[in-house]
């Protein structure tokens, strides 16, 4: 957006304005001030000048020159600011002043304004710097420019620099392409100035058209319809949108009583805010009572509607949420160096750029998450909310309101006024369907329409809402798995996975265990350790590696930080000392090359002997047949006497038979 340059002939005066402009555009732009003496030196692409008056474009020719090469401008016009007139209504009618200020054509419009707001009792002379002759005169009325009264005068009446009115501010926003987002904001602001203006000056002065035409130029310009009345409930103002509203065209209703004209007002009380229906439409109305002692006490009715309300919301809520949207994470904070890695982040960049739904597939713990945020935050869509939706956690009789909304009276328990839901918050941003396939069937019928049609309608309710958000979901399940088994349909499937991303688990891309590793120890050491070698041994390191991480980074993650936790500076930790997942994983392993040493008929044979209290060889053969188990009673003895030798088993004379050993028990336990 192009900044604002305020430029007038003075540096005070340009400070001042530039002061005003800040107060209504400040949110938006930024504002510079520069007079006449400085150097030009903004850039004429970037920015839109506004000039304090007209006629400073033939002063200079510098500007004729920027102009000429295309820089926008304004030319403002100013008012005098009611506020500080009050000691100008005390003087006795007929009183002369001079008018003081840095030009003559500012002087006399000055003069002008001050006559047409109706303080016309008093007579003015003009007075500038390089006056050839003026009349001497005791009092002297100056618009900011108090160092440039004459020294003979007695008494000297500033009443502040002229300000900016509202066609002016009108036209910059315009411009600025901000008439819409402010939306009324400075015109009420405006109308409230102008409203206790109206009584501050003579009775005289109320019928005046200048000003009765400025007064209806704010009002019709405000979107929303706007009624003022004074205590006796008549009406002193009204606008356009409020006379489209009642459907009148050319009856006049200032001066008329409110309750003849709008009957329905009667119940709303001063400084609330209620809801009423006026020709059939749903009307949000607040009334603001005015009570100024430079002014007639009254009330302001603004009628908004319902519509509009809703527009403002999104704004809200676009603006609260960008500050949490600077927050994600972005592909930045992903810690990989392996080409595999390389390979799946260009991949899902090129899909950051586009609107189209993406679906990642992935274990848990590979950061399916933190990939669809980065995939957010590269997005045209960066500016806008980020809504993550967990169906695992959510309960699914619930899940309907959440993400739909729901209207008021829907269910026992609906808040008053309704609801939206998630996809609404989303609106301008992306919504995060994570564990989609958890979702219920049922419910994967109804994402399916939305996805389909782009709106989406509360619960209890019958308007469809135009949604425009970007879905990303995600999911550790095997989807087509799941279709086969009749849980996930095939049509939500293939709208979803428009754009696959199948995140990589951790042993897949084992060159990348060392980076996050030192970034995790990083991170839990306060910096105080940066790397592996510098905490763990070489035979646990080896371990690390060679452990296959189901629970992929965040597993990993939690490691780290056990091992920062227990460890000393004193003493490099061995593999005993690792969590106990990872040593009971190499316990296993160990288990596994025992079970391969022996065999598979040694196992069976063992097996039996744990699950009774000694067997012979014969029913050991008989067992091995009805079992399909190749093996005769000669194999049996000779497996018996190995055992035996290896002091897994021991043979008893008599029915007893052979029985296992407290070695043989817990071997065959620690291969299950």
């Amino acid at each position: 957006m192009k900044k604002l340059i305020m430029l007038s002939l003075g540096k005070k005066t340009s400070d001042y304005l530039a002061i005003q402009l800040e107060k209504v555009f400040g949110e938006f732009t930024t504002i510079e001030a520069y007079s006449m003496e400085d150097e030009f030196d903004f850039n004429i692409e970037d920015s839109l000048l506004v000039l304090s008056s007209t006629g400073l474009i033939e002063m200079d020719p510098r500007l004729e020159k920027l102009i000429a090469n295309g820089l926008d401008y304004v030319e403002a016009r100013r008012v005098i600011n009611h506020n500080y007139i009050s000691e100008l209504l005390n003087l006795p009618k007929g009183t002369d002043v001079l008018l003081v200020n840095d030009r003559e054509d500012t002087a006399c419009e000055c003069i002008e304004q001050l006559k047409a707001l109706g303080i016309n009792h008093i007579n003015y002379f003009p007075y500038y710097p390089d006056i050839e002759s003026y009349p001497k005169k005791d009092i002297a009325v100056t618009v900011g420019e108090p160092q440039l009264v004459p020294e003979d005068v007695k008494q000297i009446i500033d009443i502040k620099i002229r300000q900016h009115d509202i066609i002016t501010l009108s036209e910059i926003a315009k411009k600025l392409g901000l008439m819409e987002e402010m939306g009324n904001s400075f015109n009420f602001h405006y109308l409230q100035d102008i409203i206790s203006l109206l009584y501050k000056v003579n009775t005289g002065a109320k019928e005046l058209k200048i000003t009765s035409n400025r007064l209806q130029t704010v009002a019709n310009h405000m979107k929303n319809a706007i009624i003022y009345v004074n205590n006796n409930g008549n009406i002193i103002l009204s606008n356009q949108e409020m006379y489209n509203l009642l459907g009148y065209e050319n009856e006049e209703i200032v001066g008329e009583n409110i309750e003849n004209i709008l009957p329905e007002i009667k119940k709303i009380k001063a400084n609330s805010v209620d809801i009423i229906r006026i020709n059939g439409k749903e009307l949000f109305v607040t009334s603001d009572a005015i009570c100024d002692k430079n002014s007639d006490n009254g009330i302001i009715y603004t009628f908004e509607k319902r519509e509009e309300i809703e527009k403002s919301e999104y704004e809200i809520r676009r603006r609260t949420t960008k500050a949490i949207s600077t927050k994600l994470y972005t592909f930045d904070d992903i810690v990989y160096e392996s080409r595999e890695m390389k390979r799946l982040i260009d991949k899902v960049k090129a899909f950051s750029k586009t609107d189209s739904t993406i679906l990642i597939q992935g274990e848990s713990g590979t950061g399916k998450e933190l990939i669809a945020q980065a995939i957010h935050s590269e997005s045209k869509r960066s500016d806008g909310p980020f809504v993550p939706v967990n169906f695992a956690a959510m309960p699914m009789n619930l899940i309907e309101s959440e993400l739909f909304g729901y209207e008021e009276g829907a269910f026992t328990g609906a808040k008053k006024g309704g609801k939206r839901g998630l996809f609404e918050e989303a609106h301008g941003g992306t919504i995060f369907l994570d564990e989609i396939g958890d979702a219920s069937l049922e419910f994967q019928c109804s994402l399916l329409r939305v996805i389909q049609e782009r709106q989406v309608r509360r619960v209890g309710g019958y308007k469809e809402i135009p949604i425009d958000v970007r879905i990303i979901a995600a999911t550790n399940r095997d989807l087509m798995e799941e279709i086969k088994k009749g849980n996930f349909r095939a049509d939500l499937y293939y709208r979803l996975n428009v754009l696959p991303v199948r995140v990589l688990g951790l042993r897949e891309r084992k060159s990348d265990i060392w980076l996050l590793s030192k970034y995790f120890l990083t991170k839990y050491s306060n910096g105080k350790i940066t790397s592996l070698d510098e905490i763990l041994d070489e035979e646990a390191i080896n371990e690390l590696f060679n452990y296959s991480w189901p629970g992929n980074v965040r597993q990993l993650e939690n490691a780290m930080e056990y091992i920062v936790c227990i460890g000393n500076k004193n003493k490099k930790l061995d593999k005993t000392e690792l969590p106990e997942y990872i040593k009971d994983n190499f316990h296993r392993e160990e288990d596994s090359l025992i079970g391969e040493v022996l065999g598979e008929d040694m196992i069976w044979v063992l097996s039996q002997l744990l699950e009774s209290e000694g067997l012979g060889r014969r029913h050991l053969a008989e067992l091995a047949e009805k079992q399909n188990i190749p093996l005769t009673e000669g194999q049996i003895r000779s497996l018996l006497n190995n055992a035996q030798s290896l002091g897994l088993v021991e043979s008893n004379i008599g029915r007893k038979g052979t029985i296992l050993t407290e070695k043989g028990n817990e071997l065959i336990y620690s291969l299950k």
